[in-house]
C-alpha cells in the first residue's frame, strides 16, 4: 500500500483527490493539510511514502514545505503542484528536491501515475547497488561498455575538440555516450551547438546518477547518433557531483552503450583523477608547445602514482600552430612514449567545424584531421563492422508537454 499525504490550501481539492485517489486499490491517504507548517508536522507523525505538495500553501510555502520534507524525511517523495509552468518554478522545485511537477489543473490519472512512478523509483534507490554512497568500488575495467576518458595538461590543446569528434567516430560502429566531465567550464554543449535543459548536475543533486530511465531523459541527441550528458549550465552547480557520483553514472552508462568518452578539466581535480583511474583507456593530448609538453610530462608523473598502466595510455599530439613547436621526436622522448596518433594542423576545417557547432568528423569525414581522429577511433574500439545505432531517445512529449514535467531524484 502507497501511503499519501495531500497539502493544499483548498479542502475542495483535498477532498476530490482523496476521492479519486480511494479509487485505486493500492494507494491510500494516510493525512492531509492546508498550510505548510501542518503539513510538516503530519508528515513526520505519519511517515507518508508520497507527498502531494501544493506550491502556493499559506505560511511555510511548497517550497520550503518540501525542502523540509527531504531534508528529515528523505524516505518520501515529494510531487509538488503548480499553477505557474515556468522554467524558474520547474527549478526551483527541482532544487527544492522535488521528483515530479505537476501544473494544476491535471488528471486524476495523471496523479496516481506520478505517485506510483516516484513510489517505484524510492523502491529502486532503496535497493542496495554495487557501488555505496559511502565508498567507490575498485576501478577495474569493465567488460561492457568501453570507458575512454580524455585528458589535457593545459587548456588550449584541443582536448574537447578532439573527445568530441573521436565520439561521432566511434558511433558510427557503436553505442556512444559523451559525457562533459568538466563541471565547471565545460565547452561540449558549445561545440555541438546544443543547450540541454538538464545537465549531469540535475542527476546529482537528485540522487538518480544510477536510475536508467532518468539519466536516459536527461541525455539529449548529439549529431551523428551520439547520446549527450552536458556539464552544469553554471559553475556552482558543480558542487553537486561528487567522485561517488561520477563513479555510479559511468557504472550505469556501461549497461547502456558500448563506448563512454569523457572530456575532463584541463587542471588536475579529484574527479578527473578518478575519470583516470576508472578508465579503459586514457588519451592524454597535448601539442608540441613547450609548456604543453612539460604539463603532459607532470600528468604522466601523476598517472603513474595512480599506477595507470601503460597499456591503459595513449598520447594524441594535436598540432595547432604552424611555426614554434617542438620536433615530434623530442617531445616524444620527453614524455618517453611515442605518440599513438598525430592529428594534423588544419585551421580552416576546426574553426568552421567550432563555428558551426558540427564536428569536423561528420562535417568533412574526408579532412586529414577527421581522418586522424577516425583512425584513433578505431584504435579504441575497432569497428565490427555492422553498425549499431545509438540509444533511443526517450518518448517525445505528450500532447499537453508543460502539463506534467518529470523530476530527478534529491
Amino acid at each position: 500500500m502507497i501511503r499519501v499525504l495531500l497539502a493544499d490550501e483548498s479542502a475542495r481539492i483535498i477532498e476530490n483527490v482523496t476521492r479519486r485517489l480511494s479509487q485505486e486499490g493500492d494507494l491510500v491517504v494516510c493525512a492531509v493539510a492546508q498550510d505548510g507548517d501542518t503539513a510538516l508536522q503530519e508528515a513526520l507523525r505519519t511517515r507518508p511514502d508520497v507527498a502531494v505538495v501544493d506550491a502556493g500553501l499559506p505560511g511555510m510555502d511548497g517550497i520550503q514545505t518540501t525542502e523540509m520534507l527531504v531534508q528529515y524525511l528523505p524516505g518520501t517523495g515529494v510531487i509538488l503542484l503548480s499553477l505557474d509552468v515556468e522554467n524558474e518554478a520547474f527549478r526551483r522545485a527541482m532544487l527544492a528536491g522535488a521528483r515530479e511537477f505537476l501544473q494544476k489543473p491535471f488528471g486524476g490519472d495523471e496523479l496516481v501515475s506520478a505517485i506510483r512512478r516516484v513510489h517505484a523509483f524510492l523502491l529502486r534507490k532503496a535497493t542496495p547497488t554495487a557501488t555505496s554512497a559511502t565508498g567507490a568500488t575498485a576501478a577495474t575495467p569493465s567488460s561492457e561498455g568501453r570507458l575512454f576518458t580524455v585528458v589535457g595538461a593545459k587548456g588550449g590543446v584541443g582536448k574537447s575538440v578532439i573527445a568530441v569528434n573521436c565520439a561521432v567516430a566511434l558511433a558510427r560502429s557503436h553505442r556512444v555516450a559523451l559525457v562533459d566531465g568538466s563541471l565547471q567550464f565545460g565547452d561540449i554543449g558549445v561545440l555541438l551547438d546544443v543547450s540541454p535543459e538538464r545537465t549531469i548536475s540535475d542527476l546529482a543533486a537528485n540522487n538518480a546518477v544510477a536510475d536508467r530511465d532518468v539519466i536516459a531523459e536527461v541525455m539529449i541527441d548529439g549529431p551523428g547518433g551520439v547520446r549527450v550528458l552536458a556539464a552544469p549550465s553554471s559553475p556552482e552547480l558543480a558542487d553537486y557531483v561528487t567522485t561517488q557520483h561520477l563513479r555510479a553514472l559511468i557504472d550505469e552508462l556501461r549497461h547502456t552503450y558500448d563506448c563512454i568518452v569523457v572530456d575532463t578539466a584541463p587542471h588536475l581535480s579529484e574527479i578527473s583523477l578518478d575519470l583516470v583511474e576508472m578508465a579503459d583507456k586514457v588519451v592524454l593530448v597535448t601539442d608540441l608547445s613547450a609548456t604543453a609538453v612539460k604539463n603532459a610530462r607532470l600528468l604522466q608523473t601523476v598517472m603513474g602514482v595512480l599506477k595507470v598502466d601503460s597499456s591503459r595510455f595513449m598520447l594524441v599530439i594535436n598540432h595547432r600552430e604552424a611555426a614554434g613547436e617542438l620536433a615530434r621526436a623530442y617531445a616524444e622522448e620527453l614524455l618517453k612514449t611515442a605518440a599513438t596518433v598525430e592529428i594534423p594542423y588544419d585551421p580552416g576545417v576546426v574553426a568552421t567545424s567550432i563555428g558551426r557547432g558540427v564536428p569536423f568528423a561528420l562535417a568533412q569525414p574526408q579532412s586529414s584531421v577527421a581522418m586522424a581522429v577516425t583512425a584513433l577511433a578505431e584504435i579504441l574500439a575497432p569497428s565490427v563492422g555492422v553498425h549499431r545505432p545509438a540509444e533511443p531517445a526517450p518518448p517525445g512529449p505528450e500532447p499537453a508537454p508543460r502539463r506534467r514535467r518529470r523530476l530527478l531524484t534529491r
